[in-house]
């Protein structure tokens, strides 16, 4: 995404940068809770996020935001709904908040904006079918390469519980799935 700020014009570059507010979350902060509407999008500078929702009593990751990434909740943001997400700091965050009024502003006065919004659209939607068509299509290997592949930074910075979440398995299939890549079968 900072490839995309990146071609923003000087002028309107400031002007993206005049509507960020710097702001610091403590690890377990959430910036976005299940049922209240998602009016904030959060340019990570430093720490991770990740977002879920509790099914059957049991907690789900739906996904993970690292460094350089906007996190939200984007059907709650984008459609003006209630979240059925939460959104919790899982390190110390350091982010850059941007409020959704003001960036709806932008898009309607400077084109660039509206076509980045566009991009991150895009890009979000594709992250989500892709996810979508290994969870229901691909066994757990070829989705744990997936997850190597796209995310490396996920097994060096999240618990394994989250990313056996993620992937819709019990930690223990992950385990043996790590094993028999790693060689080591039990």
């Amino acid at each position: 995404m900072n490839d995309l700020l990146a071609t923003l014009p000087q002028a309107e570059r400031e002007l993206f940068d005049a509507i960020c507010v710097p702001k610091h979350f403590e690890k377990g902060q959430i910036l976005i809770k299940e049922g209240a509407t998602a009016n904030r999008m959060f340019f990570l500078e430093e720490g991770w996020c990740r977002s879920y929702f509790i099914k059957d009593g049991d907690d789900i990751t739906d996904f993970f935001f690292f460094e350089g990434f906007f996190a939200t909740d984007y059907a709650s943001f984008c459609g003006n709904r209630p979240s059925q997400l939460n959104l919790v700091c899982e390190e110390d965050v350091k982010a850059l908040v941007i409020d959704k009024e003001a960036l709806e502003n932008m898009y309607r006065t400077h084109h660039s904006f509206s076509e980045i919004g566009r991009k991150m659209a895009e890009y979000s939607f594709l992250q989500i079918e892709e996810r979508m068509r290994l969870l229901h299509t691909e066994n757990l290997e070829i989705k744990y390469h997936w997850m190597i592949q796209n995310f490396p930074e996920v097994f060096q910075r999240v618990p394994q519980y989250h990313i056996a979440s993620f992937l819709g398995v019990k930690p223990q299939s992950l385990s043996r799935i790590r094993a028999k890549i790693s060689g080591k079968i039990y």
